[in-house]
This record gives C-alpha cells, sequence and structure tokens, in this order.
C-alpha cells in the first residue's frame, strides 16, 4: 500500500512526463486508467494543479554556458508577475505550453521556447520545459508534507474494521473499504483518508491541530470526537465531541468560506458547499453503529439498504424495480447478508436470484 507521498510523487511524474514531446493517445490512456484506479490518485494530481495555480507563475531561465549548463540547465522560480509571462493549463488531457497575448493583440516573444498551436520550438532547448515543469512540482508539492515525519499508511478490507491508537495519543475506528495516512509535524498533526470512513478521537493539542485531509476538503480539530465519511469528492462528518472546522476546496474561488459543525450536528460537503444540521441521539447512534459492526435503518428505502450491506460485503445486492418501495426499519450485522435476506422473503416477500455477473437481485413476490 503506498503512502500518500508516493502517490503525489508518481502524479507529479504523470503530470511531467505529459508536457513532454513524447506524449501519445497511448500514454494519456494509461495516465487516465491510473487517475481511475484509485480516489487517492485523482485526488493527488487535483492538489498538485490546486497548489500550482495558487502558486503563481513559473519563469524559466536556461543558462547559457557549457559546463554550468551541463550540470544546472534549468532554474525555476515562482514569481509574479514575470516579466515575460507564459500561461500554463494542468487539465485533464493534454496540457500545453502558450504564449499569452499582451494587450495589444501580439504574442510575447523570447529568446525562451514557445511550444504550442502553431509556434515553433528550439529543439535545443525543448527538453528544458519537462525539466522546468519537474523543478516547479517539486517547489509545490515539497510544502505539502516538509517538515513531516514518514506517513504510516492503515487500511482495511471489504467488511474489515480497525481500532488503531495513534502516536499522538489520539484513536482512529477505521471502517470497511478505508484507507488513511498519518503523519506528524511541528505545527500540525495530519491524515489524509484516501477512502472509506473513519471515526477520530482526537487527544488535545492547540498548538498542533488534528488535520484530516479528505478528497479536496479539509476537516480541522484541536480536541474533538468526529466521523468523516469519503464519497467520491464529497465528504460527510458527524461530530460528537468539541467542534471542528471545515475548509472547502481552493478550488472554490473567494466565496467558497469554511463552516463549523459542533457535538450534535452533522455536516454534507458537497459541490454546492457544505449544509450542517443538528442529529439528535438516535441519529447520531445510527451514524456511528458501523464501529460496533452493525447496520441500523429507520424507514429506509431498501435501495439506500442494499447499498450500505454492499460497502461490507463481497456479495452485491441489486434491487430491481419491482421491490423499490419496500421501506427497512432495524438492526443487523453488517456481514450478515443470508439473515438479512431471509428478514426479506419473510416479512417483505422479497426473493434473491443471482445473476450472470453473480449480483443477488432482489425482487418482489
Amino acid at each position: 500500500m503506498k503512502s500518500a507521498a508516493d502517490i503525489e510523487q508518481t502524479a507529479a511524474e504523470w503530470l511531467v512526463r505529459r508536457e513532454g514531446d513524447g506524449w501519445s493517445d497511448a500514454d494519456q490512456a494509461a495516465f487516465d486508467h491510473w487517475v481511475a484506479e484509485e480516489t487517492a490518485h485523482r485526488i493527488a494530481v487535483i492538489r498538485l494543479e490546486t497548489v500550482w495555480r495558487k502558486a503563481g507563475r513559473l519563469r524559466v531561465s536556461a543558462l547559457r554556458s557549457g559546463e554550468a549548463e551541463a550540470s544546472n540547465s534549468v532554474r525555476a522560480e515562482l514569481v509574479s508577475p514575470p516579466p515575460k509571462p507564459f500561461a500554463l493549463s494542468l487539465s485533464k488531457g493534454r496540457s500545453f505550453f502558450r504564449p499569452r497575448q499582451e494587450q495589444d493583440g501580439a504574442s510575447t516573444s523570447s529568446a525562451r521556447t514557445e511550444v504550442g498551436d502553431g509556434a515553433v520550438d528550439n529543439p535545443r532547448r525543448r527538453w528544458l520545459w519537462p525539466a522546468a515543469i519537474a523543478a516547479s512540482l517539486a517547489l509545490v508539492s515539497i510544502p505539502i508534507y516538509q517538515n513531516f515525519t514518514a506517513a504510516d499508511t492503515y487500511a482495511t478490507a471489504i467488511g474489515g474494521f480497525q481500532r488503531l491508537p495513534l502516536a499522538d495519543g489520539s484513536r482512529v475506528d477505521l471502517n470497511t473499504n478505508s484507507r488513511l495516512d498519518v503523519a506528524y509535524g511541528k505545527a500540525e498533526r495530519r491524515v489524509d483518508l484516501g477512502q472509506g470512513e473513519a471515526y477520530f478521537k482526537v487527544a488535545k493539542n492547540p498548538a498542533r491541530p488534528f488535520v484530516v485531509h479528505a478528497g479536496a476538503w479539509r476537516v480541522t480539530a484541536v480536541g474533538t470526537a468526529f466521523t468523516v465519511k469519503l464519497r467520491g469528492g464529497d465528504i460527510d462528518v458527524v461530530v460528537t465531541e468539541g467542534r471542528v472546522r471545515i475548509d472547502p476546496p481552493a478550488t472554490g474561488g473567494a466565496s467558497a468560506r469554511p463552516i463549523f459543525a459542533s457535538a450534535g450536528q452533522a455536516a454534507t460537503a458537497a459541490g454546492a458547499g457544505p449544509v450542517v444540521r443538528p442529529l439528535d441521539a438516535a441519529a447520531i447512534d445510527m451514524a456511528l453503529s458501523w464501529r460496533d459492526g452493525l447496520l441500523i435503518f429507520e424507514g429506509r428505502p431498501l435501495g439506500e439498504v442494499a447499498a450500505e450491506f454492499n460497502r461490507y460485503n463481497q456479495v452485491q445486492l441489486v434491487v430491481d424495480p419491482s421491490a423499490t418501495g419496500v421501506i427497512v426499519d432495524g438492526s443487523f450485522r453488517a456481514t450478515n447478508v443470508e439473515g438479512f435476506l431471509r428478514l426479506l422473503r419473510q416479512g417483505f416477500d422479497v426473493t434473491s436470484v443471482r445473476d450472470g455477473a453473480g449480483e443477488l437481485v432482489l425482487k418482489k413476490g
């Protein structure tokens, strides 16, 4: 299992390769496959691109002296603004350098290589661009992990559970099919939730906040107990003690503001922004029942219940349209699919039939 730092290093290498002249359709397909393999891969690419945009523009200077050029050919500097600006796109798909237009519409010209639509590049300098990007990505990505200990990685399989004591005195309960990396710095305790769900009981240390990165979101606590569940790029947070701060993605713009959730509240952070709502004791018990190996449902449609069981079991349930109106109440062992199916047969006249893909289709009557 690779650590978050290893994944970000690989993402940086992909972005560097993508800037080279040799980038092909096969390379793009391989890159897309790597990004789609795990949520953590996509997050790493987004994070590097986001930090890049926030860091400023890149100026590349090539040293002209022979020996110096061979040993130290490129100096990458983050400056604002550069005297000869270039706009750089790091969005998905092949990106390229394009000379920015001056106010009179003429493109900026200089002795540096200009690679883009219709530009004629200097073959002697062509190789400098990937090297420059590599240098700049190194400058951009180092602050994410600098001054941190090596990250410890924890993971659970489908149906698995781990209760983890952390070195700072905090405790983590890791739910099914989940993964997180934990690293410690002088000013921050950093956790990267790559997938799944975790409950955090945070040891108090105001001088070193406990920060959970989940997708593009960031949840910060000092001495608190809360859960974070990652759903694609969205997160669900339930706070049982203290107070947490939820920071939106860096790409949210100036209007995106952090929000706070306190004990007895839940927050759903999606693309439109976080929404905080109160939870009563029963709702909190249901949200945290997985820590006892249980799934508790109250008036939930069978489709939602089946989806929750699917998180904990290799056997996957599919609800036929004939059974979508079934409403489920009750408490179940998360891994006891057979017991759940027996209840459906006896109480709702819902039967299960295995299809050609090996899934169990739930049908009414």
